[in-house]
Formats: C-alpha cells, structure tokens, sequence
C-alpha cells in the first residue's frame, strides 16, 4: 500500500541543516493499522506528511500502490490526496463555520452535487455521533467532538488512507478511549488504512498491528506490537513499554530473590493469548517436582491479544530446572534467566 524507502527530510534553519528525518524505510500494509511512535522532536510529523507530500522529502521514495509520488504535477497531487484523509492534533477546525460546513468542505471543494453533500455528511454525522450537533460551531464544542467531526471532514472523500498527528494528545484518557474506539469502528467498517503518530504507547498498544520506533529522525525498531512488547530491541522501546507496562522487577524483591535459597534461578516467562490462562506453572510441578515462587507479575491487553509476565524464583537442581525451562519453551512460553545463583 505505502512503500517509503530511504526517505530524508532537511529543514534550512538560517545557516543550520535540520535532519528531520534520516535514512527511513517502510512498508505500510493494505488495511493495517501502523503507529509511529517517538518523543518530541524524533521526526514523527516530518515523517507522517512525507506520505502525502505535504513535506517533499529531500531525498528516498514515496510510493503509493503503484503510484510514485515524485513524478506527479501539482494537479495529480491535490487529487491523489482526497484520497488520504488527515486529522489533526488542534483538529483544524473552520471556526466561523458549523460542524455540518466544516465536513462539508472536502466535497464542496471536490465539485460534489448538493444533494450528494447532503447525504455524505449525515452519514458521517451518524457515523462519529454528532447529528444533533451540526449546527454547532467548534466553540461549542468539547475536545472530543472536535476531533469527531475532524474525522468525519478526513473521511468525507471516502479516503483509503487516514493520516492521524498526534490525534489524542490534547485529549484527557476518557476522550482519547473513545477517539481510540471510534478509529478502531471506522477501520473495521471500511477497511481503510490508519497510519498514526503518538508518543503515547497506549494508544499503540490499544489499537495498532505494527509500530515504528523513532530517534533523532530515524527509525531505530518496527514490527508488530507484540513483537516490541515481547523481544524489545533498543533503549527507547523499552522505555516507552515501560510507560504502560512495568516489566523490571523492584529492586527490594531482586535483593528478597538473592538472599532465597543456594541453589535456584531467576526467571522471567512471558505469555501470549491463550497461553495465559495455560497452568504452566502447576505443570512444572507436577511434571518435574520443581516448587516455583512469584516474585512479581503483569498482564495487558495489546489490541486483540493477551500479553503478561511472571517473574518466578526456581530452585534446584540446575539439570531438572533446565528441562522445565525447555519444556516451557516448547509450549510457546518465552524464558528469559534475569539471574543465577548457586
């Protein structure tokens, strides 16, 4: 759907280069939805508005199904675009107009037929729960209605593409789960791809199939959610996991484990889906009359699937706790030594 390959953005600031975005390759998938994550100043927003040429990269490839577009006019560009929706941090409202003229826009400008305008926008009235107010102006408005009816003006061309920047952050956590909730409506609905940026790992992990990690304008991590939830490869992923899931175990319950008994490990077990309700540690008893203890657990929801964590102390003999280490293991438990003693 999106290929980006070797993408650069430099800004001239007076006599100083900003590399906004360096060296950035990706594949955006038909009807996924992909995050960009990173702190402030990682290069996010340059990023997400070289996918519609919004900043014409410096240099690398933009690429649209078949459609290059470095090769396009000003003319192939404008409509290019009403199919890529796009919705806003500050919502971008027309405040002198009403929620049904700001969604409105997009079609008026596209030369569409009154009675057409008509029905696509109480569609989208319906559709974002806002029909009794499109007589309202954006003054009027909560936060969260007004990025509603920004979703519903970035829908009104019936776009393939959604581009979010930083959608929720102006919003407080009940707004943002309902905004959350209504691009996950909207995906499912009508397939449509969502490409979104944040510096909030909760909405990556409530919402998208695979995420981007960015530093200093480049892309330092990406695969699925669960992929960075389980095997995180880099300091700044971790740092951003840890923003919504602890997975260190305290420093007093590591000092607890070291004075335990001689001889047994440490050990970190994470599990996926099903595999958490699995009775896998009544099994290492049962199995090997090894006599685990939970020093420290977590669990989460990441879109449609179960993530969660036991720290254990084990001890031992070293060759039974090897062989329910690998018996874990080949029933899809991930094991992970945090420390061994004897």
């Amino acid at each position: 759907m999106i290929w980006m390959e070797k993408v650069s953005k430099t800004f001239q600031q007076g006599k100083q280069e900003i590399h906004a975005v360096k060296d950035a390759s990706l594949h955006i998938r038909k009807g996924e939805i992909f995050g960009i994550i990173g702190y402030s100043g990682a290069g996010k927003s340059s990023l997400l508005r070289c996918i519609n040429y919004l900043e014409r990269p410096t240099s690398g490839r933009v690429r649209i199904q078949d459609t290059e577009l470095a090769g396009l006019s000003e003319h192939q560009l404008r409509m290019m675009r009403r199919k890529i929706g796009m919705i806003f941090q500050n919502f971008n409202l027309l405040m002198s107009s009403t929620v049904y003229q700001n969604i409105a826009a997009p079609l008026a400008l596209a030369g569409a037929a009154k009675q057409q305008i008509q029905a696509r926008v109480g569609e989208l009235l319906s559709l974002v729960g806002l029909e009794d107010k499109k007589d309202a102006y954006p003054a009027q408005l909560s936060g969260g209605q007004k990025q509603r009816v920004a979703i519903a003006r970035a829908l009104a061309n019936e776009p393939e593409i959604l581009l979010c920047d930083e959608a929720t952050s102006a919003l407080d956590p009940q707004t943002t789960d309902s905004i959350l909730q209504l691009l996950l409506d909207i995906h499912r609905s009508y397939g449509i791809t969502v490409v979104l940026i944040t510096h909030e790992m909760y909405v990556v992990k409530k919402i998208c199939d695979r995420v981007a990690v960015m530093e200093g304008g480049a892309i330092v991590e990406q695969g699925t959610v669960l992929e960075l939830f389980t095997k995180p490869k880099t300091e700044t992923t971790r740092k951003f996991i840890k923003s919504v899931f602890d997975a260190d175990l305290p420093n007093e319950l590591l000092q607890r484990a070291a004075n335990e008994a001689a001889s047994r490990r440490l050990l970190r077990i994470s599990f996926v889906g099903e595999m958490v309700s699995e009775p896998i540690l009544a099994d290492l008893t049962l199995r090997y009359q090894l006599r685990p203890s939970i020093l420290y657990g977590n669990i989460t929801k990441i879109k449609d699937s179960v993530f969660g964590f036991l720290v254990i102390s084990l001890p031992g003999e070293p060759s039974v706790i090897q062989e329910g280490m690998a018996y874990m293991e080949q029933n899809g438990i991930q094991v992970e030594v945090l420390e061994h003693a004897e």
